[in-house]
């Protein structure tokens, strides 16, 4: 009796086996290779600055007074940023205000000794040469005025450091009260058009991003901002590194100075399978490609990923199936044959 029980113990132990077995076979869950668009976001640290800035330097010495900017103000055209003054402009300002001053008495003189032989020459008591030469000498005169007012207007021009364009500043060089020399600047200011949210993308990301993505700027302790990428470019001195310039998309101003994360949304469309079909391995990556015969090992090469989906550039054709569920398990279940106990 004991022994007709363990027979049939033992044959149903085999019959679950093998019905195991085939139900293992039969559970492996493969899909095949799809052409997709992959939606990937990409991420990386952005800060605003500005393409190029307008810098106000002092044109001549003196003493700047009146600068009360700083960084981050918004500025108007036209606006009065600085002054300058002390002693230096005050000598240059008395004399060109005494050679203007002189000058103007040399033309009134000139003027008057015309007038006087013109007097002469009606009462015939004169030339017709003495009148032109005192035309000519009061033609001179007033030349000379002229250039010596202007002399004063252009240096007088100089001592005020007006902004030319609205715009926010971005940087400050110099003090209230500090002595300038000709050409030191002074403040530096960005145009409101050419502030930009500048981000560095690397490696595959570095060619992913193109004029017209659209994504979003979150800078701290600010409300997260739509921007447009406008243009990328290659930065010259990190071999690898894309830096990708972005505007808002709505033409608001930017946070001068505002730092944040920067997110781009990117489609790509290739041949794709899910993303649990990727086995890593040694550093590269697999699948298990799925027919009749069973499951069999496939070096690819993927591409973005994104949505749960991944592009693969290499080593699929459209339509041949993977597996998608326990790939890791099925990949490594002959792990033991491959495996050597250590000494």
């Amino acid at each position: 009796m004991n022994r007709t029980v363990t027979f049939a113990a033992v044959i149903a132990a085999v019959i679950a086996l093998a019905t195991g077995r085939i139900a293992c076979a039969q559970d492996v869950v493969a899909m095949p290779a799809v052409r997709k668009h992959v939606t990937q976001t990409l991420s990386a640290p952005a800060h605003v600055q500005a393409a190029s800035g307008i810098v106000l330097a002092a044109s001549t010495a003196g003493t700047v007074s009146g600068l009360r900017v700083l960084p981050g103000d918004p500025v108007r055209q036209g606006q009065l940023i600085a002054r300058l003054t002390g002693e230096t402009v005050l000598a240059e300002t008395t004399r060109l205000t005494a050679e203007q001053q002189s000058a103007q008495a040399r033309a009134a003189s000139t003027l008057q000794a015309a007038a006087i032989e013109q007097q002469k020459l009606d009462e015939q008591l004169s030339t017709r040469d003495a009148v032109l030469r005192a035309q000519a000498d009061g033609e001179t005169a007033r030349q000379q005025l002229a250039v010596a007012r202007a002399a004063r207007t252009s240096y007088e021009s100089l001592l005020a450091i007006t902004a030319p364009q609205s715009g926010i500043v971005t940087a400050v060089n110099a003090a209230d009260g500090q002595v300038a020399s000709a050409g030191q600047p002074l403040v530096t200011i960005a145009p409101l058009d050419g502030l930009y949210v500048v981000a560095s993308f690397y490696g595959d990301n570095a060619t992913r991003a193109a004029a017209g993505m659209e994504g979003t700027f979150r800078p701290e302790g600010r409300a997260p901002i739509r921007v447009t990428v406008r243009r990328t470019s290659p930065d010259a001195t990190t071999p690898g590194q894309q830096d990708v310039w972005l505007k808002a998309a709505d033409g608001r101003a930017l946070p001068v100075g505002a730092i944040g994360t920067l997110s781009l949304t990117v489609t790509t469309e290739g041949l794709a399978v899910p993303a649990s079909a990727l086995v890593l391995d040694n550093g590269q990556w697999w699948v298990l490609v799925h027919d009749r015969s069973g499951e069999h090992r496939r070096l690819v090469v993927p591409g973005p990923c994104g949505d749960g989906w991944a592009t693969i550039r290499q080593g699929l054709a459209p339509n041949e199936r993977v597996v998608t569920q326990d790939a890791y398990l099925l990949f490594h279940r002959d792990f033991a044959k491959r495996y050597q106990q250590a000494d």
